[in-house]
């Protein structure tokens, strides 16, 4: 089934997608590792496959509503991001574009880790690899806590966490999912995850005019 990129579409995933940079210095740079943006008109069925610990493999087909690849195009579901621009959402907060545009963030420093390339100085840090441990400490607490809620309500009927359970899949799939919801409802947001809000805003809020 072929799709038309209309000024509408363009406008639209440009809109979302440039929320993560307002504040950030480089602009675009950011952005600058990729050759494209593919729009489908529906979800994907792709192939995966995945190497259990016992060393098996295992083939599976997965529905994707979007997909960035390092140094590679990013794919995108336009009903998914026409209903994001439009505010339209049951359940947890889903925003595709921010989501894979998270993704490309995170791969910048070559690695796929939840952790973006971050200034030396921040927050308060001295060296790149204080300011790394310094995002981890908020980062990765979250996560296992985020972890720990969703395998509740899972396995025993508790109370669904706010963020999409897709995040506890990975820590790069937990950041990528947060900042849908840092950008979304940075309010809730911060009443849910306060540390890794502090965290969020020295990165995406507080760098502008410290390069």
């Amino acid at each position: 089934m072929s799709f038309t990129i209309t000024d509408e579409v363009a406008l639209l995933i440009a809109a979302q997608a440039v929320l993560p940079l307002l504040h950030l210095p480089g602009d675009l740079d950011w952005y600058d590792d990729f050759v494209g943006i593919v729009v489908v008109p529906s979800e994907v069925s792709t192939r995966r496959t995945l190497v259990d610990e016992a060393g098996v493999v295992h083939e599976y087909d997965e529905s994707i509503i979007g997909e960035a690849r390092e140094h590679g195009p990013v794919m995108l579901s336009w009903p998914h991001v026409a209903e994001a621009a439009a505010g339209v959402h049951e359940g947890p907060i889903l925003n595709v574009v921010i989501h894979e545009f998270a993704h490309k963030i995170d791969m910048r420093d070559g690695q796929i880790d939840g952790c973006p390339p971050l200034p030396v100085g921040f927050m308060g840090s001295a060296t790149a690899l204080q300011a790394r441990e310094r995002w981890l400490a908020e980062l990765e607490p979250a996560y296992d806590r985020f972890r720990e809620q969703a395998i509740v309500a899972e396995r025993f009927g508790g109370e669904p966490p706010w963020l999409d359970d897709y995040a506890a899949s990975s820590l790069a799939e937990f950041f990528a999912v947060a900042c849908e919801a840092y950008f979304v409802d940075r309010a809730r947001f911060t009443q849910e995850f306060g540390g890794l809000a502090t965290a969020f805003d020295a990165f995406f809020l507080s760098q502008r005019g410290k390069a």
